[in-house]
């Protein structure tokens, strides 16, 4: 029973926002086949804007960007898409080949491709909506436990509330590993031609490094009005870029 109620829950949110106004997404689809990209980037952005949840609206607009040869904007909106649904195989193989284009990759080098397909096989959305399920689950299984002591039901419904529980600690182990992975607390390079990365939040202090444009980064500090601290994981430094310059995801 458990079981099935898991995957019901890992399959039913990302399924409510692929329906989202299909005959709205086709319109904005037939100027995309049709060579009108900036029309149709258009209307990808006001499906965003209705529903900022629904990835076929930023994986359709990263079309578009790439097509256009925004590639900063295209990787955000492809990589959007990603952290939304990252089980797609078409999201996860237009994002890797932009990255490529940068010299990046969707999966880290030396990581096994399918290590990382069980590691972003839901969404952070999805783990979280997963451990608020079991955490219930397992509160009705123990009152449940509590209620029919004595009864032949109770070993079942002790059974119950333990396995909620270790699957609890499982999926919140699994969501902290997530805060430790590329997409989380990570922005992309958008500027055209890339940014440049100061030694302090202000044009009075150094430039000392830089950032290409369709560069994933993170973003190590996001209290500054006009900067945020941005970090190069693989060169290993950081340093303040302009939040126009960086779209945060």
């Amino acid at each position: 029973m458990i079981k099935r109620l898991l995957i019901a829950l890992a399959l039913a949110l990302p399924a409510a926002a692929a329906a989202y106004d299909s005959g709205e997404l086709a319109e904005f689809n037939d100027l995309y086949r049709g060579g009108a990209y900036e029309e149709a980037l258009d209307g990808y952005r006001q499906v965003i804007a209705k529903e900022p949840a629904n990835q076929w609206g930023w994986y359709n607009a990263g079309n578009a960007l790439f097509r256009l040869n925004r590639m900063g904007p295209a990787i955000y909106h492809y990589a959007k898409a990603f952290t939304l649904d990252p089980r797609d195989a078409d999201i996860r193989a237009n994002l890797d080949f932009a990255l490529r284009q940068t010299g990046q990759s969707l999966v880290p080098q030396g990581s096994p491709a399918a290590l990382h397909y069980a590691y972003y096989m839901v969404s952070a959305r999805e783990l979280q909506a997963l451990a608020i399920l079991l955490f219930w689950l397992g509160c009705l299984a123990w009152a449940a436990y509590f209620l029919l002591d004595g009864s032949k039901w109770s070993p079942a419904a002790g059974r119950a509330a333990t396995a909620a529980g270790l699957l609890l600690v499982l999926s919140l182990a699994w969501l902290g590993a997530r805060q430790a992975g590329t997409f989380n607390s990570a922005g992309v390079i958008t500027k055209a031609g890339g940014t440049k990365m100061l030694s302090g939040p202000g044009e009075n202090f150094k430039t000392y490094a830089s950032a290409p444009e369709g560069r994933l980064v993170k973003i190590l500090y996001t209290g500054d009005e006009a900067y945020y601290e941005i970090g190069l994981q693989k060169e290993g430094i950081k340093g303040w870029a302009l939040k126009t310059d960086v779209e945060k995801l």
